[in-house]
């Protein structure tokens, strides 16, 4: 009974530990680790001498500097339209009845499902072919049906003359 539990502890002590090391946020690197990393990636791979690992240096940092600057404006700009959605949101809330708030919320839960169902599918490797079958919406529209390849205008019969 001790061993079995002994066992039992071990294997969730290692399970725990595996999980959470997966789940570790990834720490922000300064732009001079990123091109130090890439540079010495690529000295590996490719066997850069020493003036290459120089100059492919200073063109990773450069690279990093942009991409660090590109990301924090994009982080902003993401803030400032969240913000200005939460000021919308709240317009609509005075605007909008109880009811309609109820009604509008509903909505958006199926909307919401509707989109993880999908998005479910897409990982499951379903092809767009299969997600979009008879009976959607846009089954049509999006040329899901074959076309009738079938002659379905009269023709003109020529009589034989001789």
């Amino acid at each position: 009974m001790k061993n079995a539990t002994l066992i039992t502890l071990l294997i969730s002590g290692m399970a725990f530990s595996a999980v959470a090391q997966q789940h570790r946020p990834v720490q922000p690197q300064s732009a001079e680790d990123i091109a130090k990393m890439r540079t010495d990636q690529l000295t590996e791979r490719l066997g850069l001498s020493d003036e290459q690992q120089k100059e492919v240096y200073a063109l990773n940092l450069e690279k990093a500097e942009k991409m660090k600057v590109s990301r924090e404006e994009r982080s902003a700009k993401m803030a400032e339209l969240r913000d200005e959605m939460k000021a919308d949101r709240e317009r609509l809330d005075n605007i909008l009845t109880e009811e309609q708030r109820e009604t509008l919320k509903q909505q958006q839960a199926e909307r919401a499902e509707k989109m993880k169902t999908a998005m479910k599918a897409r990982k499951d490797g379903k092809s767009r072919g299969e997600r979009f079958r008879k009976g959607h919406r846009n089954f049509h529209k999006r040329g899901g049906a074959k076309a009738d390849t079938t002659q379905t205008t009269p023709t003109e019969v020529i009589p034989n003359v001789k």
